[in-house]
């Protein structure tokens, strides 16, 4: 029901049950009279409501209520009552010629002052209406902003992780360039199976570019390629570990994260053969998590930190469930929600 109808039925509501009212004060009068009078008096009402509305319009162009309130609530009373008051007074000089034996003097004074001060009524109950609309209007425009926001900030997030994204690949693809090249020279065939890999790695980047969000199926596929590589490059010192339940690799999970998160891992920690970094990749409770030993580096390369900060803020957009980091002394361990 629009807002705009209800003064309305209240209005017309009130007339009813002052009509249940006069019945049985006025028991003497036939029902036409009181049908009659229950019409006059809902049609008197709701001019008046309609003639304050019209005022209340005047006055937001001359006395705003954001100049001065209590001015312009005064204001308003005063013109309804003037402009009402001739009316009435006309109504009242002329209501003996109906020959209405229960209408008497003292009715009329009565009446007079419970419909001025009706009057009265109606129009602070158009100040609190025009209130109540105003603030509907703010909490609605509150809401649109605040969705809005959030459509802002999931769109920054968005942006920040295809930056993210775009940043790996090209420092993945100079990296695998270089070792490509040692191959070349020390073990051509070796060279080969390489670029086989690589090339089936960059065409997974081709086909989902435009997906933030694949199947963990497709991904551990694409990831199987990406350690092949990985194998090639770095040889024993790095051990990589991937235990995922069917069920799990049914879920979702946001592309290359595994990827991002792998090479987080080799970036920030030594491996040599007495001590290799060991990645475990594995699913618990609709998560999954990535972990590895930590044994960080002296020099780290440059870094901005932002990395895993702008995969919790994405994942806080398409999951309920947050992106847990445990970073102990020994451990370092990531769950990702899966979608």
């Amino acid at each position: 029901m629009k807002w705009k109808l209800v003064p309305y039925i209240v209005l017309v509501v009130f007339t009813a049950i002052t009509a249940v009212i006069r019945l049985f004060i006025l028991s003497d009068l036939s029902w036409q009279m009181h049908l009659a009078a229950f019409f006059i008096q809902a049609g008197i009402f709701v001019l008046t409501w309609f003639l304050i509305l019209i005022i209340g319009k005047f006055l937001d162009k001359v006395i705003p209520f954001e100049k001065n309130v209590i001015k312009r609530i005064v204001i308003q009373m005063l013109l309804a009552l003037i402009i009402i008051a001739p009316f009435y007074i006309f109504i009242i000089l002329n209501i003996d010629n109906l020959h209405l034996k229960f209408i008497t003097r003292p009715l009329l004074a009565v009446v007079s002052v419970l419909f001025f001060l009706f009057v009265i009524l109606l129009n602070l109950g158009y100040n609190a209406y025009y209130f109540f609309e105003r603030w509907q209007q703010s909490v609605e425009e509150k809401a649109a902003l605040q969705v809005k926001a959030a459509e802002l900030a999931k769109d920054k997030s968005m942006m920040q992780y295809h930056h993210l994204k775009n940043q790996v690949n090209p420092h993945f693809l100079f990296n695998t360039f270089t070792s490509l090249d040692g191959l070349v020279q020390t073990n051509p065939d070796l060279a080969s199976e390489f670029i086989r890999q690589l090339s089936k790695v960059y065409r997974y980047v081709l086909e989902h570019k435009e997906n933030e969000v694949v199947s963990l199926q497709t991904e551990t596929d694409f990831i199987q390629h990406y350690i092949s590589l990985l194998g090639m490059r770095y040889g024993n010192v790095l051990k990589i570990s991937m235990n995922i339940s069917r069920e799990s690799l049914e879920k979702g999970i946001v592309m290359v994260t595994m990827q991002m998160l792998i090479d987080n891992a080799i970036k920030h920690n030594s491996m040599q053969a007495a001590s290799p970094l060991e990645i475990n990749i594995t699913d618990n409770k609709g998560y999954l998590q990535i972990s590895n030993n930590k044994q960080l580096r002296k020099q780290i390369e440059s870094s901005n930190k932002q990395g895993l900060q702008q995969l919790k803020d994405l994942y806080s957009y398409l999951s309920e469930q947050p992106v847990i980091i445990n970073d102990t002394e020994k451990n370092f361990e990531i769950k990702l929600p899966l979608l």
